[in-house]
This record gives structure tokens, C-alpha cells and sequence, in this order.
């Protein structure tokens, strides 16, 4: 995968963090600092899932004995688009009914609170690791994959922190949908380069 997928990934990540920290501090207001900090756990967090998701994904490519995957880059490629689907839709759903209307979390809770939140806010990005770990090698582009997402989850969602105090409407389905074209785009070129 080129460094260019990477950022487009990390973009995408980082609206979806910067939806998640506004909804978050819109219910419950942080102080600016500790909503640094927040931000920074969640960037260091949600990039080393990120990255652990990827190292999952080498053990799991299609490869031959030699550890040579070349003649299944195709297969490990549509592995990539269907993980990027899976996460695209486990991103939008709960932006897609009215009834639902994604959590919010209480990020004055305490530090361990707010470490298992960044936790399990990460899912998505372990999941996506997991197909990007069928294209790409995490010992090969290791500051590829990690630079860029921490550095968007960073700024994003301190964004979104800053958006949340000042109540700044958003239109969070729109967001949320270009996030999801952002990730099937970097599959489907994946799948066009195999």
C-alpha cells in the first residue's frame, strides 16, 4: 500500500474520532487540558490497535511456505475490501436510522475509564488493521501505518472536543458517509492494483 492510502485511512479515522469526542463533550464538557490528554490517549491507543490489527492480518494473509504472497495478491486483496466494507457499514449504521443514535461516553469518568473507552472505541480500527494487514507488511510500512493516524486522530478529535464545548452543529451522517467512501475507496484501488 502506498503512503497515500495510509493518510486517506487516517482521515477517515480521524472524523470518525472527531464525531465521537464532539457527541462525547456535548453531553458532558471537558476542560480544554484534560480534553488534550484525552485526545492524545486516544491517538496513541488507536494507533497502536491499528497497528496490532495489521500484525494479525500478515499472520492471516494468503501466502505460500516460502512466506512469499505474490501469486495471492488478488485473494488478499478482496480480503482488504471485504474487511473495509465490513467496517464502512459498522461505521455508518448507527448514523443511518432515526431511532439510533450512537453513544456517547462520560469522559470525566476517571483514567481507567477513559483508557477502556479508547479501547473500545478502537475496535474499528483493529478490524480495518486486519485487512490491511492481507496487503501490507507491518515490519515494511510500520511508520506508514502509525504517523499518519496518530497524527489525524490526534488533531480530529481534539477538534471535535473544542466542537462539543461550543455546541457547533455538525451534520454528523454526511461526515460519517465521506469517512466510509474514504475507506472503500483505498480497498477498492487496493483491489484495481492486485
Amino acid at each position: 500500500m502506498s503512503v497515500v492510502s495510509f493518510i486517506v485511512i487516517a482521515i477517515a479515522f480521524g472524523i470518525s474520532a472527531m464525531l465521537l469526542m464532539r457527541r462525547c463533550t456535548e453531553e458532558v464538557p471537558v476542560a480544554l487540558s484534560a480534553g488534550l490528554l484525552i485526545s492524545l490517549t486516544l491517538a496513541v491507543v488507536h494507533a497502536a490497535i491499528f497497528c496490532l490489527g495489521i500484525l494479525v492480518g500478515n499472520g492471516l494473509r494468503f501466502s505460500l511456505p516460502d512466506g512469499s504472497s505474490t501469486p495471492f495478491w488478488r485473494q488478499n486483496a478482496f480480503s482488504f475490501l471485504g474487511m473495509a466494507v465490513f467496517v464502512a457499514v459498522k461505521m455508518l449504521w448507527p448514523y443511518m436510522g432515526k431511532r439510533t443514535r450512537p453513544m456517547a461516553f462520560d469522559l470525566n469518568a476517571g483514567t481507567l475509564r477513559v483508557l477502556l473507552f479508547t479501547v473500545a472505541t478502537g475496535i474499528n480500527g483493529f478490524l480495518l488493521g486486519i485487512g490491511v494487514g492481507f496487503v501490507a507488511l507491518l515490519s515494511d510500512q510500520l511508520h506508514a501505518a502509525l504517523w499518519p493516524l496518530f497524527t489525524a486522530i490526534f488533531l480530529f478529535s481534539y477538534l471535535g472536543i473544542m466542537y462539543g464545548r461550543q455546541r457547533v452543529k455538525l451534520r454528523p451522517r454526511r461526515w460519517m458517509a465521506v469517512a466510509a467512501v474514504m475507506l472503500l475507496f483505498v480497498a477498492i484501488a487496493a483491489v484495481v492494483n492486485a
